[in-house]
């Protein structure tokens, strides 16, 4: 693959050791005026800017002109707020890899603008989630209804999922008292844009209608259109994304989002061990210290309902493990965050590398979460290719989750007994992990 050329245009009074060090990384072009500068042919990878040569009517003309390419402003930290694609980069920093980090970001940036112009003109915008909402999608939700500059009044957050009941993610929408409503399809008529965000269309299958943005860390899944679509399977958490945008925007982030985004960041890596690249790290250091820990810690010590240990406690006495696969039978659930709890439980016994929990969620699906150790096959590829055919199912290395309607599971093994469905996911499960385990062996 042909490495790309990376092109540099400097515009103004600059220092020759400069102009050097960005010789090393590529072609550097030198002029004086904004008429040199128009004057070029081909693309740019950066276009910087002397603060003395800089004006607004500068930027605009070269925004016009380069429109994909990210303006820097250099020596420019005494200004105020600049034009949208325009940073100020002290001299110092140009002068060190940190130009690198405002290269990105600024590039980003350019994003953000195609963002923000295909929600404009949306009298009424959707910000959907997944059925069920949790600490990331709604995270970065609230960060997209900000950094489009919307309200509550112009930019609804919702789910067509039932009431979410998982005390973490209560006491989260209650103490940062984020706004969230339950919707049915009927009443997605109203909005005359949608954007989703921690989610991809075919999740819901074609119920949807059209979609604008689509914004999400889950691997690609399917094929449909959106005006626009962001998706970043290399990124622990939908937050860290948003976190990015908002940092390319130069928006400031109050402690409300901050403690939302971390929050959402640190729930699905847990806390960095899980599915975590570099970006996660960055954006979680970011965000840590504009965060409200003390809130935070708030949220994640929320309470569980005394009536509920004893779901804990029946369930556990319906598990089982084979071929190092802990197999747990949560039973029929009203609230389905015992699932995932209890499969995160299971990963922690001695021995274990994957951990498989069902249960049948308010007697119409069947809800089942896997984890595994990291290290083995994605989590969220062997769902898929388990039971995206009658179902949803999808998730990311080493965690993942699966909902088939009780229907299709009479349909798929005859029968919806909790037994019939015992040995169906046992098989299913267990062939599919030795299977992989004997392929890579050979």
């Amino acid at each position: 693959m042909q490495k790309e050329i990376r092109r540099y245009l400097f515009i103004g009074e600059f220092d020759s050791l400069l102009l050097g060090i960005f010789s090393k990384r590529g072609e550097v072009i030198w002029v004086s005026s904004l008429e040199e500068a128009l004057n070029q042919t081909g693309n740019f990878t950066i276009i910087m800017i002397e603060h003395n040569t800089f004006s607004p009517k500068l930027s605009n003309e070269l925004g016009v002109h380069y429109p994909q390419t990210p303006l820097i402003v250099s020596n420019g930290s005494d200004h105020g707020e600049p034009p949208a694609s325009v940073r100020y980069v002290a001299f110092d920093k140009i002068l060190s890899e940190e130009i690198s980090r405002e290269e990105r970001l600024a590039r980003t940036e350019l994003r953000v603008e195609e963002l923000r112009a295909v929600h404009a003109n949306a009298k009424k915008l959707l910000i959907l989630l997944h059925d069920h909402p949790d600490p990331d999608s709604i995270a970065s939700a609230l960060a997209l209804r900000t950094l489009l500059r919307r309200n509550k009044q112009t930019a609804i957050i919702g789910h067509l999922g039932e009431k979410i009941s998982r005390p973490e993610n209560v006491a989260m929408i209650e103490l940062l008292d984020i706004d969230l409503k339950a919707l049915t399809y009927s009443k997605l008529k109203a909005y005359d844009s949608i954007a989703l965000v921690d989610v991809q269309p075919t999740f819901f299958g074609d119920k949807l209608p059209e979609v604008d943005t689509v914004i999400d860390h889950h691997p690609m899944v399917g094929s449909y259109e959106a005006k626009f679509k962001e998706i970043r399977a290399e990124e622990g958490a939908t937050s860290t994304i948003l976190t990015k945008y908002l940092r390319s925007s130069q928006m400031v982030i109050s402690e409300r989002l901050a403690t939302a985004l971390l929050y959402g960041i640190k729930t699905d890596t847990i806390t960095l061990i899980r599915d975590a690249n570099p970006d996660d790290v960055e954006a979680f250091t970011f965000l840590y210290p504009d965060a409200n820990l003390p809130l935070l810690r708030r949220i994640e010590r929320a309470e569980v309902p005394p009536e509920e240990i004893k779901s804990f406690g029946q369930a556990l006495a319906d598990h089982w493990i084979k071929e190092g696969i802990f197999f747990v039978n949560v039973g029929r659930v009203d609230r389905e965050y015992l699932i995932p709890k209890m499969a995160d439980f299971g990963i922690q016994v001695k021995g274990v590398e994957w951990s498989v929990a069902f249960g049948i969620l308010s007697n119409s699906h069947l809800v089942i979460s896997v984890r595994n150790v990291g290290y083995v096959k994605s989590a969220g590829r062997l769902v898929r290719d388990l039971f995206r055919e009658i179902g949803s199912a999808g998730g990311h290395r080493s965690a993942a989750k699966a909902v088939i309607s009780l229907g299709k599971v009479r349909k798929t093994i005859g029968k919806g007994s909790q037994d019939k469905i015992k040995k169906w996911v046992t098989e299913a499960f267990t062939k599919a992990v030795t299977e992989k385990a004997e392929e890579e062996n050979n």
